[in-house]
């Protein structure tokens, strides 16, 4: 299965991402107080976004915060002048990397958000690949294939093509993949329509406490990766206004030692946002995302071997990624060396 060519002009694929060091910063200057305009996932980093109005403030900024229903748009938007930073998913590095997007990653963000659902009947025990594989096998044969929801052409699609070659599935041949929207994982679930979900971890909590799902697996760490969603600004602010990209990553680093490492104040923080649930509130957070301003890189690597392994990106751009990625705002913000910023 190979996801169509996303380009900067082609956008209709919805791609939705314990103490540290004491920070050495700088002394912050008085600055005219000004607008900086970030782009944010719809619903998404409700802690930072709970946080970082204080944080700006001490660096002479308001952030105005503006939602996207997906990283292609957000990532199209800055590139046209409309932002000063997005978040985004390493997924969408490359593609800016690929597209020859001028833009740097400054800042990480964190990962958490690949979470692999099963429907309660199929029995699966959490993490049984060998199980997995008889249920597909059987139900091939069946004639009814399994069925698994989610985004094409998402980062959990990518992961999830991935997981299931290298555990002997072949997602062409064995199952089918259907195209369907996080936020609509929990009814597909519920009503049978799919078997799995490889969803986002708010709507992966939402079906697990509904009781239709139970967890399979949760894609993070070890050969999975970490680093999922980051920050990026592009060249020409960096170029023009390095400052104020200072100031930029010193109110995110400031703002996320708020919450870094603490599930208490992660849920505290995230529910003064969301409208979720608590108890979903409480499962994301504690079971399933972890935050931290830095950045794996070597996950960003493997990340782009694997969309050139599965056909998605012409070349293998793993050789690029660290001239697409600047720490040295997040070194002055952090007081750590851009080494130590490189993995978590």
């Amino acid at each position: 299965m190979r996801a169509p060519d996303i380009t900067r002009r082609r956008v209709s694929l919805a791609l939705t991402a314990a103490g540290l060091a004491a920070p050495l910063f700088a002394p912050r200057l008085a600055h005219a107080a000004e607008d900086v305009r970030e782009g944010l996932q719809i619903g998404a980093m409700g802690a930072l976004r709970t946080t970082l109005g204080a944080s700006a403030q001490k660096d002479g900024f308001t952030p105005d915060i503006k939602d996207f229903r997906d990283s292609t748009s957000a990532l199209l938007a800055l590139e046209q002048g409309e932002l000063d930073i997005v978040n985004t998913t390493t997924q969408h590095l490359l593609r800016a990397i690929s597209e020859k997007i001028p833009v740097k990653w400054v800042c990480g963000w964190g990962g958490g958000y690949n979470v692999l659902l099963a429907r309660k009947p199929l029995a699966l025990k959490p993490a049984d690949a060998a199980g997995l594989k008889a249920v597909v096998a059987s139900r091939k044969q069946s004639g009814k294939p399994v069925i698994i929801g989610v985004p094409t052409g998402s980062l959990q699609h990518a992961k999830l093509l991935t997981y299931l070659k290298s555990v002997g599935i072949d997602p062409d041949k064995d199952l089918d993949i259907a195209n369907i929207p996080f936020p609509n994982h929990p009814r597909a679930l519920e009503a049978g329509e799919i078997d799995l979900a490889m969803s986002l971890s708010a709507f992966a909590a939402i079906a697990i406490d509904k009781g239709d799902a139970n967890l399979f697996l949760h894609l993070f760490g070890g050969s999975f990766g970490k680093q999922e969603v980051g920050f990026i600004v592009t060249d020409k602010l960096i170029r023009d206004k390095p400052a104020l990209v200072q100031r930029i990553v010193n109110a995110h680093v400031d703002a996320m030692r708020s919450f870094v490492g603490q599930p208490a104040r992660q849920i505290e923080f995230e529910r003064k946002y969301s409208r979720l649930p608590e108890a979903v509130i409480v499962m994301q957070e504690r079971e399933f995302l972890r935050y931290d301003f830095r950045t794996n890189i070597a996950d960003i690597k493997t990340m782009a071997r694997e969309l050139h392994q599965l056909g998605w990106v012409k070349e293998d751009f793993s050789a690029r990624v660290d001239a697409a990625i600047d720490l040295s705002f997040l070194a002055k913000a952090s007081g750590l060396s851009t080494a130590q910023l490189s993995t978590w």
